[in-house]
């Protein structure tokens, strides 16, 4: 690795490691997050994302074999992207801003009513209004 800079210290990556050789454990290449440790001035890897024992330190050319590694991969590559934010693998919290977001949707559409009626009625000058209410409605019926 090249001169990391202290926001790469902050960072953690998913890094290909050797198994640990354990009687009965089977000969694979698996994924480990790679941080950097203060206390040692040095990068470090921990367990396996599977949960098997590993040797420290990244094989940064090899190729991960183990199947269970490779099904977490996704998953941990999400949570250690900057700006992951745990609620958004909740799957209430996902619910609630999608009812959110319906409820904006149709208030959106409530409102584009109201203004279109009251361009129909030419009420003073709100023709402008109406013209906003008829895009806004069908900006809003194309997300349906």
């Amino acid at each position: 690795m090249t001169e990391e800079t202290v926001e790469d210290r902050e960072r953690r990556y998913l890094v290909p490691v050797a198994r640990l050789n354990l009687a009965g454990q089977p000969d694979l290449i698996h994924l480990s997050v790679y941080q950097w440790l203060p206390a040692f001035q040095a990068r470090a890897t921990g367990m396996a994302i599977c949960g098997y024992s590993t040797q420290q330190g990244a094989l940064p050319k090899a190729k991960v074999t183990c199947p269970e590694c490779l099904a977490y991969r996704p998953r941990y590559e999400r949570m250690l992207a900057p700006g992951y934010r745990p609620e958004d693998d909740d799957p209430d919290v996902l619910r609630k801003r999608a009812e959110r977001a319906e409820r904006q949707v149709e208030q959106a559409k409530a409102l584009a009513a109201k203004w279109h009626e009251a361009a129909r009625r030419k009420d003073s000058a709100v023709i402008l209004a109406g013209v906003a209410g008829d895009v806004l409605m069908a900006a809003l019926n194309g997300v349906e």
